[in-house]
């Protein structure tokens, strides 16, 4: 029962500080820093905008995936575009494929659980 709760513990802090990292990588993001000038209206007259770090980041994402010399880079910028255009969910890291389903995760608590109740009640018996 302790080793169980250690491990959910240990799942719910390693959650909650990849929440707290998304959060500020997010306010980080939306901060209108970036000095943006178009290379498509530069005329004498085209003035700099000021533009958040994640619009620069997407506009450099767009602009490998257009320009990019490199072709297998092109072409995973271009994948990531289509992907995030569509609106299809990111694929999980590594350790998540490794973890499995939430389903699998679940079945899998349970039936720890479900052992630890029949080991304490065949040690009382």
């Amino acid at each position: 029962m302790a080793k169980e709760n250690k491990q959910l513990r240990q799942v719910g802090e390693k959650i909650r500080s990849e929440r707290l990292v998304s959060n500020y990588i997010r306010g980080i993001g939306n901060e209108k820093t970036e000095i943006y000038t178009s290379d498509s209206t530069q005329t004498d007259d085209s003035k700099p905008e000021l533009i958040s770090k994640a619009e620069m980041l997407a506009r450099d994402i767009w602009k490998e995936a257009l320009e990019g010399t490199d072709k297998k880079l092109k072409l995973e910028y271009r994948k990531l575009i289509l992907d995030r255009i569509e609106g299809r969910p990111a694929m999980g890291s590594e350790e998540q494929e490794k973890r499995g389903p939430i389903p699998n995760k679940i079945s899998e608590r349970g039936k720890n659980k479900l052992n630890q109740m029949a080991d304490d009640i065949a040690g009382e018996g």
